[in-house]
């Protein structure tokens, strides 16, 4: 009786134990599905930032879901009712994901992104009317760091930092079909620039080449922005000078140059107190206070250069040396080699007992020096790709017959 006592006690709880592992299994099951399908919503407002103009009723409210892995994983549009007013409902949550909300206005995208745990605050989205006039554009602070300077190769590098601010209520709007009136950024580099790469929290838009320098396409939304923007440059002797245009004028622009080139200056701008920037130390220049358009002439001077062999070595080891040398060189070896030729043959003719030869001599001598200078011509047309081979081939050969058999020499006159 005991036994079968103690047989059901264990039964009872073996029983007990499984129901209980069905029942957790269960429950971590609907928790997990409740965790994956956890959504939430993202309410908002459209507001128009230009004084005394309302928002259209044609407006699209835009939502990208980014993963953690930067792969588009959703997205979602709405229309905001006639106060502006938007919701996206039912938005799954992701850990990790960035939710970007954005309108279209006018050509000019209007958004702001978050994170997951921030989606429940509501968002403003403040659009703008547009303007094609630059300027409204105020430059706070520009600033040029000469970064490094390669004395053997004359070559430069810089950095420059610009800080502009649109205090205007509209987004300038560039406008590049109209040269008139200009509607864009525009800066200024020094003379045969390269490497150029542009940095801005400007939305997106190109890079154009106009005149000296350059100018950005990319809207400029009311608010201050940042430029920045590097490049390298050569220089040929000890000064570097051009103009910098300055359209939007600048409060302060400065030049830093490093103090391991204590010999640089820069003319036209005042010495003001040195600059540290991440441990390293740079001179400044300094000028304030520059209206619109009247612009600045920079004149950087002093500048290390190479020393002689430097630059003969520089030289030689240029392409533009052996364009030139090697032309020359094979020139110079034909002509030596038509030369030698053509002074054995002269000697073979001072040496015949015809008459007609040898009065006739000092004829066949410029007949042939100018056939020979025809044909290094002709050589150095070949090797510039300005003739094609075929007609190289055929007009050399003939040159060359009329070098070795000169019309004097072909045609002499019978022998009694």
């Amino acid at each position: 009786m005991r036994l079968e006592t103690g047989v059901l006690v264990v039964k009872t709880k073996f029983y007990i134990t499984i129901l209980l592992s069905v029942v957790a299994t269960f429950l971590t099951f609907d928790y997990s599905l409740s965790l994956a399908q956890e959504t939430a919503e993202i309410r908002g407002q459209v507001v128009n930032g230009t004084a005394g103009i309302d928002i259209p009723g044609d407006l699209s409210v835009l939502m990208l879901i980014t993963d953690a892995d930067g792969q588009l994983s959703g997205t979602g549009q709405t229309s905001p009712d006639s106060a502006g007013r938007f919701a996206f409902e039912n938005v799954l949550v992701q850990d990790g994901a960035t939710y970007t909300v954005s309108v279209d206005y006018q050509g000019v995208f209007y958004g702001t992104s978050m994170f997951s745990d921030s989606l429940a605050d509501e968002l403003l989205l403040t659009i703008y009317e547009t303007t094609r006039d630059a300027s409204v554009i105020e430059v706070e602070r520009q600033v040029i760091v000469i970064a490094t300077v390669d004395k053997s190769e004359q070559l430069a590098s810089a950095i420059e930092f610009v800080r502009i601010v649109n205090p205007s209520d509209r987004t300038l709007v560039p406008d590049l079909t109209n040269m008139d009136q200009i509607s864009f950024l525009r800066f200024a580099l020094p003379p045969n620039p390269a490497e150029l790469s542009v940095q801005s929290d400007l939305p997106g838009g190109d890079i154009v080449s106009i005149g000296t320098g350059f100018a950005l396409t990319s809207p400029v939304v009311p608010g201050a922005h940042s430029i920045d923007f590097s490049y390298v440059f050569p220089y040929e002797g000890e000064t570097v000078s051009y103009r910098q245009s300055l359209v939007q004028g600048a409060d302060i622009f400065q030049i830093l140059i490093p103090e391991t080139f204590p010999d640089i200056a820069v003319s036209g701008l005042s010495t003001v107190e040195p600059v540290n920037i991440q441990g390293t130390s740079y001179r400044a220049y300094e000028i304030r206070d520059i209206p619109k358009g009247q612009g600045l002439q920079i004149e950087i001077t002093r500048m290390p250069l190479p020393d002689v062999w430097t630059k003969f070595l520089n030289s030689i080891m240029s392409s533009r040396f052996w364009q030139i040398a090697i032309p020359s060189a094979l020139g110079a070896a034909l002509t030596f080699m038509l030369l030698w030729g053509l002074t054995r043959g002269y000697q073979r003719d001072y040496g015949s007992t015809d008459q007609y030869a040898t009065s006739s001599h000092a004829a066949d001598t410029t007949e042939r020096a100018v056939i020979i200078r025809r044909i290094v011509e002709l050589d150095l047309k070949f090797q510039e790709g300005a003739i094609p081979e075929q007609d190289y081939s055929s007009r050399r050969e003939e040159l060359l017959d009329q070098v070795i058999n000169p019309i004097g020499i072909r045609k002499k006159p019978a022998e009694e």
